[in-house]
């Protein structure tokens, strides 16, 4: 047995020394573990900036996905399209589908529908038809396919207090329209009080309806201002095409502050990681001169620290990726849910990205230890007695 600032040493501790386990290794751990009250106080400290840091790095995530896909968050389509009353379905139909860059056309109509029980109005959407069904982004649930079928916004199932699974009845231009709601889609407009449906589903009720609009997707990599600019020369003034707004454009100064905030919390945890270092390197000192009378070189002593502080500081960085990372996802759907957008909208970083933050968090502990570990290891006998007198 060694005596450590923990007492003796534990039966795996002694187990990995009769394994001929590097002594320096298993010391180390010892010493970061041994007093466990105490080593959870110092995990803590360290994982809570880590965690945070963790949390930081999801919303910039999040905010980067609705950037780079659109798709994901409800917006597939990167131009509007409404044309001249001169201009019949088959010919706007046909003067899109000549362009080269346009992947896909879906006719629709949006029109406001009254609710039971409600004074405000809803937004009531037909895009697509049931061949060329239109790429709602689903969260929960599954695409309106059938006659009648519909998906909603998350704020519209708050607004009735309903669910996917339930009908709803509303009121359009005076006459009834009743759905069932089988999905849960992503909707960014309107406060998420929106029901969508097939072109063809409200044709059903209204055989005279025609389409208002007409939804664009691009191809991947198609620059959507020039594309517009495009139709509308093809069109001859018969076409008003605008591009589709991103609401993740008003967050980018968002993904600032997160960089902002990432920067003060590892700040915090440098300081917290000096400190952490500041204590394993004084408890040291105390097993200085029985850590040389069993035989331990001063780099064999500077390990024991070293290790000591990279296993707490690993043990902070696997709890902190493994709270922030639901916690997270938890806030910004929680988020998303209040604003009427949904839940769903969450990404957490890629793993790699995570595997390297721990990773960094890990060697750097290691490695701002290494040098106070190194000068209270090769302390002269006189001090070492002296400080732990």
């Amino acid at each position: 047995a060694t005596p450590q600032a923990g007492g003796r040493l534990s039966a795996p501790a002694r187990r990995a020394l009769g394994l001929r386990v590097p002594p320096a290794l298993v010391l180390g751990w010892h010493t970061a573990f041994a007093r466990r009250t105490r080593s959870l106080t110092t995990v803590a400290r360290l994982a809570l900036p880590l965690l945070l840091i963790v949390v930081a790095m999801s919303a910039w995530t999040t905010i980067s996905r609705f950037h780079s896909e659109p798709g994901r968050i409800g917006l597939p389509a990167a131009l509007t399209v409404h044309a001249d009353a001169g201009l019949d379905d088959r010919d706007t139909r046909a003067l899109l589908a000549r362009d080269p860059q346009v992947a896909a056309a879906y006719p629709g109509v949006e029109v406001a529908a009254l609710v039971p029980g409600q004074t405000a109005t809803i937004a009531l959407r037909g895009f697509g038809t049931h061949q060329a069904p239109y790429p709602y982004a689903l969260a929960e649930g599954r695409p309106a396919r059938g006659a009648d079928e519909a998906v909603a916004g998350q704020g519209l199932l708050d607004l009735l207090d309903v669910r996917v699974g339930d009908w709803v009845r509303m009121t359009v231009s005076n006459q009834p329209q009743i759905l069932h709601i089988v999905g849960r889609s992503i909707e960014t407009e309107n406060a998420g009080r929106v029901i969508s449906t097939s072109l063809d589903t409200l044709r059903e009720n209204d055989p005279t309806l025609t389409p208002t609009l007409y939804q664009v997707r691009l191809h991947p990599g198609t620059d959507a201002s020039q594309a517009a600019h495009r139709l509308t020369t093809a069109g001859h003034g018969r076409l008003d095409v605008h591009t589709v707004t991103n609401p993740a454009d008003g967050l980018s100064p968002l993904r600032g502050v997160a960089a902002g905030v990432i920067a003060v919390l590892a700040l915090i945890g440098l300081i917290e990681l000096l400190t952490t270092i500041g204590g394993t390197v004084r408890e040291g000192e105390r097993d200085l001169l029985a850590l040389k009378a069993i035989g331990l070189s001063p780099r064999q002593i500077t390990a024991v620290t070293v290790t000591a502080t990279g296993c707490t500081a690993l043990a902070a960085a696997l709890a902190g990726t493994a709270l922030g990372t639901p916690l997270a996802h938890w806030l910004i759907n929680t988020q998303g849910r209040s604003s009427g957008i949904g839940a769903g909208i969450a990404q957490g970083p890629p793993l790699a990205l995570l595997a390297a933050f721990g990773t960094a968090a890990v060697l750097g502990a290691a490695a701002l230890s290494a040098l106070p570990a190194t000068r209270a290891a090769r302390r002269r006998l006189a001090d070492t007695l002296s400080a732990v007198a």
